[in-house]
This record gives C-alpha cells, sequence and structure tokens, in this order.
C-alpha cells in the first residue's frame, strides 16, 4: 500500500503539474481540471490550495525557481570554469527535444502572465529565475577573467541568444536551430574565458 501524501507533498506535485500544464497549454488554455488529472489528485485539491489562477502561476514559478537555483549550485562546484560551462551546456542539450516540443516553459507563462497587478509577485519569481541563470553565467565568466561589466553583457547575451533560438526552433519545429545555437554560444564562452 502506498504512503498518504502529506499536504506539502500534495501542494508540490499539484505546483508541479501547474507548471506542466501551463507549459503544454499556456496559462490561458491551464484550467483547475487539467492541472488535477495531470497531477492525479482530486480538482478540489486544487481549489483549497491554490483559490486563484494567479496562485497556480505562481506555485508553477516558484516551482521552477527551485530547480533552478539548487541545478546551478551544483555545477561542478569545485570544477575548473571551463567544466562548469560544459556541464551548462550540457545541461541545455539535454533540454533540447522539449523546448523544440513546447518552447521555454518559464518564458512561455511569463509571457501569458496577465498585466494585473495581482500577478507581481509571480512576475518577480520568473524575473528571478532569468535573472540567476544571468548572474550565473556572469559569475563564470569572471571567474574566467573577463571583466564584472562585460561578463554581465555577455552572460545577458547568452540568454537572450538561447531564448530566441528556442522560440525559433519551437515556430519552425527545427531542433537543428537550437542545436546550432548552443554548439555556438558553448565556442563563444570558450573563447571569452581563454579556453582553446
Amino acid at each position: 500500500m502506498a504512503a498518504k501524501m502529506t499536504s506539502e507533498e500534495k501542494r508540490q506535485k499539484l505546483a508541479r503539474a501547474a507548471m506542466n500544464v501551463i507549459w503544454r497549454d499556456g496559462y490561458h488554455a491551464a484550467t483547475i481540471q487539467s492541472v488535477a488529472k495531470e497531477a492525479g489528485l482530486p480538482a478540489g485539491g486544487v481549489f483549497y490550495r491554490f483559490p486563484k489562477k494567479h496562485d497556480l502561476a505562481q506555485a508553477a514559478l516558484e516551482t521552477m525557481e527551485g530547480e533552478f537555483a539548487p541545478l546551478l549550485a551544483s555545477i561542478a562546484p569545485n570544477g575548473t570554469v571551463g567544466e562548469r560551462l560544459s556541464i551548462f551546456f550540457d545541461y541545455l542539450d539535454a533540454m533540447t527535444p522539449r523546448r523544440v516540443s513546447y518552447g521555454c516553459p518559464l518564458a512561455r507563462l511569463m509571457l501569458d502572465l496577465p498585466k494585473e497587478n495581482a500577478f507581481g509577485p509571480a512576475r518577480e519569481i520568473g524575473q528571478g529565475v532569468f535573472q540567476s541563470l544571468v548572474s550565473w553565467l556572469a559569475d563564470q565568466l569572471i571567474k574566467g577573467g573577463l571583466g564584472a561589466v562585460d561578463a554581465a553583457a555577455e552572460g545577458q547575451r547568452i540568454i537572450v541568444r538561447w531564448q530566441g533560438a528556442i522560440v525559433l526552433a519551437h515556430s519552425m519545429n527545427d531542433r537543428s536551430i537550437l542545436d546550432d545555437e548552443i554548439k555556438d554560444l558553448r565556442k563563444r564562452t570558450r573563447q571569452l574565458v581563454g579556453i582553446a
């Protein structure tokens, strides 16, 4: 007999389900029922834990935030800059099939969020996730010898190029677009830190 889930485990399962449904269907098309079905839990549990739809969006973004920060911290903490950057781009490569199929879950949700004030906290979480990616890259480039201002600009440029390639690869249903961009970004960062 399976162990009964705690309230927090149910909340986490629903938040992950919300992230998946919003990624697949978009925020506006996502329903409480589709989130419940994705989680394999009753719809009443969704209403109980997330009384408003923007609560689901915020939970989805919190789930993404909770995954990205530990992931970035775990990338070869005792390794070289070159090793960390290589592992980072390996992660991007591993995500490519789903990004081509569905786009970027974070960007999708951020673009779908209504402009209402109630969504401000959710929007801030999403912005923070993107900023953590830019900052992590900038930090690696600084450790590789680039000045702080240039490192910040290059870190942002890498994320912009990656996100743009996701949009185009998804729109064209052409994985090679994203593969080529990640390959070029990998090469560019190695040049920036003086790795042949």
